[in-house]
């Protein structure tokens, strides 16, 4: 009679335990794919930390051990075609030969250091050094971008207050070098074997970087790129 109970506890110990064994299998393989998926998604962020300086830090849902756990094979990890590579964004988890496939959502910091007011700006202020200091921050999260080179913020000017301790979005100051409409302007223009420099008026505001467009003192129009020497580059 005891053989028979203690049997019958036994049987009923590992009916209990089977399902936590099943859920626990998954773990390691589990790790490895999270793992792999961490690493596509940081080469695929790479381009931008190198370019900015910066680093990548990636966060994976939490419940993804878990859905991982349900399918039924051994998953094939992939970055799902249209994916940001920084943001908020996703891996792919697929069966090679069974209909099974799923997305776990991501979270992929891109941390640089840049200038952030030191304190509150009002709109006017002409920025000097003093003005900022640098602070590492999270550039994925502000889609309107933030100005990260200090150089370029040396002499510009605040168009819209700013507030201590965040990021500068590159419309709230303006360059040194812009020019507004009707501003005269000298020309580089560049062809085959030549280079012409002529002068101008611009025909509508512009900062460095950006195309413009000026209408020479012959009365011909161009376009071209509004360089930081307050010179406009044109190809012919």
């Amino acid at each position: 009679m005891k053989r028979s109970a203690c049997a019958t506890a036994a049987t009923l110990l590992l009916a209990a335990l089977a399902p936590l064994q099943s859920w626990a299998a998954p773990s390691a393989p589990a790790a490895g794919l999270l793992e792999r998926g961490r690493q596509l998604l940081e080469a695929r962020a790479g381009a931008a930390a190198s370019t900015l300086g910066g680093r990548i830090d990636v966060h994976i849902q939490d419940q993804a051990a878990e859905r991982i756990a349900q399918a039924p094979c051994a998953p094939q990890v992939f970055l799902p075609p249209g994916g940001r590579p920084t943001g908020r964004t996703s891996i792919g988890l697929r069966c090679a030969h069974q209909p099974w496939q799923i997305r776990i959502p991501a979270d992929v910091a891109l941390l640089v250091a840049v200038p952030v007011p030191s304190r509150p700006l009002p709109a006017g202020t002409v920025l000097r050094e003093s003005d900022w200091s640098l602070a590492e921050v999270n550039v994925a999260a502000w889609p309107r971008g933030v100005a990260t080179d200090p150089r370029q913020l040396e002499g510009a000017t605040v168009t819209r207050p700013l507030k201590a301790g965040e990021p500068i979005p590159p419309s709230a100051v303006q360059s040194r070098a812009h020019l507004g409409s009707g501003d005269p302007v000298q020309v580089v223009l560049t062809g085959a074997g030549f280079v012409i420099k002529a002068t101008g008026r611009m025909l509508h505001p512009a900062s460095p970087g950006q195309s413009a467009r000026v209408q020479l003192d012959s009365g011909r129009t161009v376009a071209g790129v509004l360089r930081e020497d307050r010179e406009i580059e044109v190809n012919l």
